[in-house]
């Protein structure tokens, strides 16, 4: 049995989780922002806060508030909380995960959900990375 890796310093666990989130979910936020464009959708890609987060917002063009998927940090028990907020019906899903989280596994499966349940479309691109049955 072997035990559970050591919490990382907060210094590691923050520089970690800024160079995955650059490296492995903002250029999956940008494409599907530019998927949701393409679509005729408004859709944004922008980070804030410290530590920082990835949001992708997204709306239709004749309503002023966005849906959105976050990336944020929780510094308290490192981990990664993938947040999609759906304006329709003001619901919240949130997946918890580590650093390992932010993937592209999970970021499209996110994605494929927030316009899918969101705005009744599909990402070609996502649909491009995954095989006929994978949702």
């Amino acid at each position: 049995m072997t035990n559970p890796s050591p919490p990382l310093s907060n210094d590691v666990f923050l520089q970690r989780y800024g160079e995955t989130l650059l490296a492995k979910a903002a250029p999956l936020f940008e494409q599907a922002a530019l998927n949701a464009r393409q679509a005729g959708l408004n859709a944004t890609v922008h980070t804030s806060g410290s530590p920082s987060e990835l949001c992708l917002e997204v709306r239709e063009t004749e309503h002023s508030y966005a849906s959105h998927y976050r990336i944020e940090a929780d510094m308290a028990h490192q981990c990664v909380h993938h947040v999609l907020y759906f304006v329709a019906d003001g619901a919240t899903r949130t997946l918890d995960g580590g650093l390992d989280s932010i993937n592209a596994m999970v970021i499209d499966t996110q994605l494929a959900s927030l316009f899918r349940d969101g705005f009744a479309l599909t990402l070609p691109a996502v649909s491009a990375r995954h095989p006929a049955g994978f949702w």
